[in-house]
């Protein structure tokens, strides 16, 4: 190599090295700019799994939103010192915690105890893009012998009615998997958090705190544990084979 050429050589890499050390403080201060902190990304490109029928089913990862009913001075319904309240953000927390071990991105409309109106709730999920929304909630009822858990959903004037059904069947059908709990169906019932949803969601009734067996059901970390990841199975189950039809 020639002596002008290579002087030329290496005047072009130092010149190269200053403005990549440049263009990378720069990236980096926008970084530190930026209050938006993003744990998980989803991933646009599924991942296929094959089933027992040579069927591909898309793992996609996916956005959720999970709601615990009540909170703060609304305790919910109540037996002696068990609150509604709390025992929905346990499930909720179990659920979320799983949905996100499998690469979704997961909103809680609340992580503690306070207490948020419908329409903070119906906001919340609107505003989140966010492909289903449930609601955990827990029953009860004067009759002590009613027992198990039910799936709620409302379509306002047929709207996603279809999908709306399916996402119901498909978490009834996971969360009564374990524990022995009775299994109650679905119902269409026009509640408020469910009516201001415009995308489709469910409020699951996970059992009666009035029934001395599903009392001490809910009373069980585990159950608690299991019940929040049999729903995430359920909404997973909806999501994909969505994505297959």
């Amino acid at each position: 190599m020639k002596i002008k050429s290579r002087k030329n050589f290496v005047l072009f890499y130092v010149f190269f090295t200053l403005i990549m050390l440049a263009l990378g403080k720069y990236i980096k201060i926008l970084n530190m700019g930026n209050s938006l902190n993003i744990t998980t990304t989803p991933i646009s490109k599924s991942i296929y799994k094959q089933n027992s029928g040579s069927r591909y089913i898309p793992l996609k990862k996916y956005y959720i939103v999970i709601d615990p009913g009540h909170g703060g001075i609304d305790k919910g319904t109540s037996y002696g010192n068990m609150y509604e309240k709390d025992l929905t953000l346990k499930i909720a927390r179990y659920a979320a915690s799983y949905l996100k071990s499998k690469g979704n991105v997961v909103f809680l409309t609340r992580n503690k105890d306070k207490l948020l109106g419908l329409d903070q709730i119906g906001d919340k999920v609107n505003s989140s893009c966010a492909d289903v929304f449930v609601s955990i909630h827990i029953n009860s009822l004067n009759d002590k012998n009613f027992n198990g858990i039910t799936t709620l959903y409302y379509d306002v004037d047929g709207y996603q009615k279809d999908e709306r059904i399916k996402l119901a069947k498909s978490v009834e059908g996971e969360a009564v998997k374990n524990d022995n709990w009775e299994n109650r169906g679905i119902k269409r019932q026009n509640l408020a958090v469910l009516r201001y949803s415009k995308i489709p969601g469910v409020l699951v009734e996970c059992g009666f705190i009035t029934n001395s067996q599903d009392r001490a059901r809910l009373s069980r970390e585990d159950v608690l544990k299991r019940l929040g990841e049999n729903i995430s199975n359920g909404v997973i189950s909806y999501l994909n084979e969505s994505e297959i039809n």
